[in-house]
């Protein structure tokens, strides 16, 4: 990482690299090198950014923790001999307001800083019938993205005023350039797209676009109009990386987001009377509509995200046959021998699907593929695919991971 930073332009204006570390419970557990020293990775680094990199001002070490493990520094600081200094705020001020930050000094002079945050209470299906926890969860969450994100997570606030774009990229290289701000349908990735082709991708689309400019609010507010329950679950699940593809996740909310937002730009003049013209009728049409007609052309589409997982899932048609079929037999091993059949759809692909008919139970969609017997059975089936199919097994990488 030095090296790189060495070759990269270090010397421009308030460039900085910073090795963040998680340092938790969880991750020293699963971390730890020595069962006699679970703290030996967190020292080792210690150690190499004293001897190696102490001048360094641009090129620093910082640990990120959680609140309420303040005794796990207490015991980094007594095996390094290190003397901690409580700050005010992180050293990412303004952005991260809700967070807490100390410094740690070694005896040689060396500082470091360790930062930390809240704990979020993530869940990929929680049920939007329990309104005691769903409260809790979209406390955190709110706290968190409207505030210490100061509603707009896709920017970042320098101290000087200025402000910037706040990306993230996960590690199999898929970037959210305007980070819980992105389509997720828009592949972008590090791989295979540059900069320039990265920021074009991002802020091209009305809807990122309009997200970035006026905040996490401003989607909030329109997707509302039309499926209150997409907002909720997407604050519910509490994985901030997750807010966008779970928001939206069906393809009729996108479109809706995409008109409104279409609709904003041209009341502020922002797209000419000549582009307009190269739209398509049907798009001419959609923008000319008021919000009513919207909302009601919205709520009589019957496609539901059954349909859209049928347009999109290979095999997802045939397994929706045997669900309906099992409405009748209430026999398990149709399912057994459908996956048995079908040897090329994956552990990942099934647990996809499982999920899916959970958040159905859990009610987070209105679903018109289904009648009530058939509804009535699907906790059954995913708890088929859960005990007898997977085993019990967890493999899902999550929606943002395509």
């Amino acid at each position: 990482m030095h090296d790189a930073f060495l070759r990269g332009n270090h010397k421009e204006r308030r460039r900085k690299i910073v090795c963040r570390v998680s340092f938790d419970t969880f991750h020293v557990d699963a971390l730890n090198l020595q069962k006699t020293a679970p703290l030996k990775y967190i020292t080792n680094l210690i150690e190499l950014f004293e001897e190696h990199y102490s001048d360094e001002t641009d090129f620093v070490l910082m640990l990120h923790g959680l609140q309420g493990e303040e005794t796990l520094v207490d015991r980094l600081c007594k095996e390094i001999r290190g003397e901690k200094i409580v700050k005010d705020l992180p050293s990412d001020g303004e952005v991260k307001v809700t967070e807490s930050a100390i410094t740690i000094r070694l005896k040689s002079g060396y500082t470091f800083e360790v930062t930390s945050a809240k704990l979020l209470l993530s869940d990929l299906s929680p049920d939007l019938r329990n309104e005691v926890e769903l409260k809790r969860k979209v406390t955190v969450w709110e706290r968190d993205a409207l505030h210490n994100e100061r509603g707009n997570p896709a920017i970042n606030y320098n101290a000087d005023g200025t402000i910037g774009t706040d990306m993230l990229v996960v590690y199999d290289g898929r970037v959210a350039a305007g980070w819980q701000s992105e389509m997720p349908d828009v592949p972008i990735n590090i791989d295979t797209d540059n900069f320039t082709s990265i920021m074009k991708k991002t802020l091209s689309d009305p809807g990122v676009l309009g997200t970035i400019e006026n905040g996490l609010l401003y989607r909030f507010n329109i997707i509302d109009e039309v499926c209150p329950k997409a907002v909720l679950r997407s604050k519910a699940v509490n994985i901030r990386d997750y807010t966008s593809p779970i928001l939206l996740e069906e393809d009729k909310i996108k479109l809706y987001y995409t008109i409104r937002a279409l609709q904003d730009f041209i009341a502020h003049s922002r797209v000419s009377t000549d582009e307009i013209k190269r739209w398509s009728t049907e798009l001419r049409y959609l923008v000319s509509l008021n919000k009513n007609e919207l909302r009601t052309l919205y709520h009589d589409s019957k496609y539901d995200i059954v349909q859209q997982f049928i347009e999109q899932e290979e095999y997802f048609a045939e397994f929706i046959r045997f669900v309906k079929q099992y409405t009748i037999k209430h026999d398990p091993q149709i399912f057994l021998d459908f996956f048995k059949s079908y040897k090329s759809i994956n552990n990942r692909t099934i647990d996809k699907w499982r999920l899916l008919l959970k958040r159905i139970v859990n009610c987070w969609y209105d679903i018109y593929s289904f009648n009530e017997l058939e509804l009535n059975v699907i906790e059954e089936v995913e708890r088929i695919l859960d005990e007898q199919v997977l085993g019990g097994t967890r493999i899902y990488e999550g929606l943002t991971y395509r």
